[in-house]
């Protein structure tokens, strides 16, 4: 009897001792945007972003959050202004689709991981822990319609460590992406080294590094 009253004593408070993914965002947002400033984040970004394969690009990216405006310039080759979803080319030969492509592009990976918190994001859920080198993270899984997204949030910290997506899970197939250093802007910690590897062969693709910001 004492061991059975032990046990309904016990098994309660270890289930609510258990951590949600909804605590483990919360914890993610609350390391990288404690004054949640994401939202009325109003900055000029500009990025260095380089290619085994090619030269390195510049692409300053103009942002108001406030009205969902965005305008992007990739090397003074392609310029586009982007209001909402009405996308304008103002300088290039590509259509207005890509502006919107691009826009949601760096809108989604240089505004994690406040923008899982969009309305759009489906059900979040926890993965099985994970170590990125020796620190012990907690995975947050996103499963879109078209990919399946793996968020690495440091357990200690709540510091984004890394992510990758899987278009083909039972393959493997998809990219990993590594975070380092990072940098303030407006009170927000943006990781501001993104190395790019596709999986499974951990080929690496190229890394993104945001430098200056106005």
């Amino acid at each position: 009897m004492r061991k059975l009253l032990t046990f309904l004593f016990v098994c309660p408070l270890l289930l609510s001792a258990q951590t949600s993914a909804e605590q483990v965002l919360a914890k993610a947002v609350s390391y990288h945007d404690p004054q949640d400033n994401w939202s009325s984040l109003k900055a000029a970004l500009q990025f260095k972003e380089t290619r085994p394969s090619g030269p390195d690009r510049s692409t300053i990216i103009e942002l108001d959050n406030t009205g969902s405006y965005m305008k992007i310039n990739r090397n003074d080759e392609e310029v586009y202004e982007v209001n909402g979803e009405v996308a304008e080319v103002l300088k290039g030969n590509k259509d207005k689709a890509r502006a919107l492509v691009l826009r949601n592009y760096y809108l989604y990976l240089w505004g994690l991981p406040m923008k899982l918190y969009d309305k759009s994001t489906p059900k979040i859920t926890l993965a099985e822990d994970e170590k990125v080198g020796d620190k012990l993270c907690k995975v947050l899984r996103v499963a879109y319609e078209e990919d399946t997204w793996y968020f690495y949030i440091d357990d200690f910290s709540g510091r984004m460590l890394q992510y990758k997506f899987y278009k083909d899970e039972a393959a493997g197939k998809g990219e990993l992406i590594t975070l380092e250093d990072e940098i303030m802007v407006e009170g927000i910690k943006i990781p501001q080294k993104r190395s790019w590897y596709r999986l499974p062969e951990m080929e690496y693709l190229g890394t993104d590094i945001l430098g200056r910001v106005e």
